[in-house]
């Protein structure tokens, strides 16, 4: 099974990256995140304050900004569920402004050799400056902690697919390579890659490079 899955993945991944237009638009992004998340239920329940930007790398221009706060629950070892708002606007003049409420299902499967797959779906609500639509995201993703000496650490990869009402179709997909490094008990940042391939409406690739500073309590 877990051999079967990784040629899943790997199957997917490669045949995403073919995928992609060799004449689309490409833009080199940064994506900086801070997460506050503050714990209850014996660890069962949290609460998730966020705040992101998205930079363009090559002018060093912040275009958009996004807040939001997210609620999930732990049903059992391997459901999960969250529920959320987020509000992103542009920071440069340009038109965006959305308000987005969210729905997440998790199912985390554990497989040997301690590899966790979380296939997770979402739905996203979106209140856009051009009108309502709705966009559902599928994501599969697979980690593993690491040890070394007495420190441990989690890579992970993931890909996920997005479709959006407002083409009727799968508009964007999002392969993601990146790793949680705890600092200490209640902080840890996370470097994360990522390549994003949007064909609909035009051909649009965004390699963006991520970092998400969490806070836990």
């Amino acid at each position: 099974m877990h051999t079967a899955t990784r040629g899943l993945i790997a199957g997917i991944v490669t045949a995403a990256l073919f995928a992609a237009s060799a004449s689309a638009e490409e833009s080199n992004e940064f994506w900086p995140e801070v997460q506050v998340h503050y714990w209850f239920n014996d660890h069962k329940s949290r609460a998730i304050l966020l705040g992101s930007l998205s930079r363009n790398r090559d002018s060093g221009n912040t275009f958009q900004a996004e807040q939001g706060l997210t609620f999930e629950h732990q049903f059992t070892d391997y459901f999960l569920g969250r529920i959320g708002y987020r509000h992103g606007g542009a920071t440069d003049g340009g038109p965006y402004n959305e308000n987005r409420l969210l729905l997440e299902q998790t199912f985390r499967l554990h497989f040997p050799s301690k590899v966790i797959v979380d296939a997770r779906t979402r739905e996203d609500f979106r209140w856009l400056n051009s009108g309502f639509s709705v966009r559902l995201r599928e994501r599969l993703q697979v980690q593993r902690d690491v040890t070394i000496a007495d420190y441990t650490f989690t890579p992970y990869s993931s890909v996920e697919l997005y479709f959006d009402t407002r083409y009727g179709q799968f508009a964007r997909y999002r392969l993601t390579l990146g790793a949680n490094f705890p600092l200490d008990r209640h902080i840890s940042i996370e470097p994360y890659l990522v390549r994003q391939v949007d064909w609909v409406p035009t051909g649009v690739i965004t390699n963006a490079l991520g970092f998400i500073l969490t806070m836990a309590f």
